[in-house]
C-alpha cells in the first residue's frame, strides 16, 4: 500500500497542525514529519526547543526532520532525537531558502563534496541504530544531470538511507514551475533495480486533491508513497479523500464546521506552541487554511493585522457575523 505523509514545513508542521489533521482525517496520515528542527539550537536547549519535540498524535508514525550545515551537530541531534521514539531521522537536503543554504545546509549537502555528505549520513546513522534514515531532497542545482542524480542516491544507499522523499524541482525552481516526475520515475526505477524494495521513494510536489494524487500517480505508478504539504494546512480532512483515492475509492460528500476546525487549531497552539509563538504560528495557518472562504483576501488582511491570540480569534469570528453561511463547507 502506497503511504500518504505529510510534508515538513517550517512554522507549519508542528504538533498542533499534525493534532488538526488527525482530529479530521483520522489514520489517514501514515507518517508526520515534523518541522524543520535545527541540530545546534535543539543541542544547545534552549527555552524553545523543547516545543520541537513534541509527538503528538502519534510517536509511532512521526519523523524527526533534522537540519545543519555541520555534519557533527547532525549526528548528536539525531542520538538525541532517537531517544524519543518515532519511525526514524530524515536529513534535510531539500530547503532551498537562501538563509539556510548559506549555512551550508538544505540543498547545500547536496552540492558539497560528496565524500564530506557521505560522511556526515554514515555517522547519523552509526547514532541511530536500527531506525530508519531517511532524505528529503531535490533533483540538485540548476546543471543536475540524472546521471549524477542517481549517483548521488547510490551513495545515500551505501551509507545506510531506506527512504528518499523526491521534490523534483531543481535548487532556483519556484512553485510556479510544474515538477519534473520523470526524473522520479527514472530513480524508482533505478532504485528497484539495484536495491529491490529495500529503499523507499516518496514522491513530493503539487499533490492538492485526489485528481492531482491521481495524476501523479500515473507518473509515478511504482512510487511507494506521497507527499502532502500546504494543501493540507487549507484542508486538514484531506488525508481521508486521499486515502480513499489510493484504494480506488470516493469518499462520501460530508460537511465541515470550518470554524470550529480552526477554533479547535487554535486551541492546540495554547499547549503545542510557546507563547511567543502563538500569534505568528496562527497567522502562517490562515495564509493557508483562509483560502477555504470567499471573501479570503478580507479575512487574511484581517488575521494578519492582529496581535495577539485573543485578537486573532476574535476577527475570525467576527468573519461569520458578516458571512454565516460560510461557517460550514460540502466536501
Amino acid at each position: 500500500m502506497q503511504k500518504l505523509i505529510l510534508a515538513p514545513m517550517a512554522t507549519l508542521s508542528h504538533e498542533a497542525l499534525r493534532l488538526t489533521i488527525e482530529r479530521n482525517a483520522p489514520n489517514a496520515c501514515d507518517e508526520f514529519y515534523t518541522e524543520m528542527i535545527q541540530a545546534t539550537s535543539c543541542l544547545a536547549g534552549g527555552q524553545y526547543e523543547s516545543f520541537y519535540l513534541r509527538t503528538a498524535p502519534d510517536v509511532n508514525r512521526l519523523v524527526w526532520q533534522l537540519t545543519c550545515g555541520k555534519a557533527e551537530p547532525l549526528a548528536d541531534c539525531a542520538s538525541l532525537v532517537a531517544g524519543l521514539g518515532g519511525i526514524g531521522v530524515d536529513i534535510n537536503m531539500g530547503c532551498c531558502a537562501p538563509e539556510i543554504f548559506k549555512q551550508g545546509a538544505g540543498i547545500a549537502w547536496m552540492l558539497k563534496p560528496v565524500e564530506e555528505t557521505s560522511r556526515m549520513l554514515g555517522n547519523v546513522k552509526k547514532n541511530i541504530g536500527n531506525m530508519r534514515l531517511s532524505v528529503k531532497m531535490r533533483l540538485g542545482d540548476e546543471d543536475y544531470t540524472q546521471e549524477g542524480l542517481l549517483d548521488f542516491c547510490r551513495m545515500l544507499a551505501d551509507q545506510g538511507v531506506c527512504q528518499i522523499v523526491l521534490h523534483p524541482r531543481t535548487r532556483k525552481a519556484k512553485f510556479k514551475r510544474s515538477p519534473d516526475y520523470r526524473q522520479a520515475e527514472a530513480l524508482k526505477e533505478f532504485l528497484q533495480h539495484n536495491y529491490g524494495e529495500t529503499i523507499k521513494l516518496i514522491v513530493n510536489g503539487d499533490i492538492k486533491d485526489a485528481a492531482s494524487l491521481c495524476a501523479v500517480q500515473k507518473l509515478v505508478p511504482d512510487a511507494d508513497g506521497f507527499m502532502i504539504g500546504r494543501a493540507a494546512v487549507q484542508k486538514p480532512w484531506l488525508f481521508t479523500d486521499l486515502k480513499a483515492a489510493l484504494n480506488g475509492e470516493t469518499t462520501e460528500k460530508r460537511q465541515i464546521n470550518l470554524q470550529k476546525v480552526a477554533l479547535d487549531f487554535l486551541d492546540d497552539l495554547k499547549t503545542s506552541q510557546p507563547y511567543d509563538f502563538w500569534i505568528s504560528r496562527a497567522q502562517r495557518f490562515f495564509a493557508y487554511y483562509g483560502n477555504n472562504f470567499m471573501f479570503a483576501h478580507y479575512l487574511q488582511t484581517q488575521v494578519f493585522n492582529t496581535k495577539t491570540l485573543d485578537e486573532l480569534t476574535a476577527a475570525f469570528l467576527a468573519y461569520f457575523e458578516k458571512q454565516p453561511d460560510e461557517k460550514y463547507k460540502m466536501v
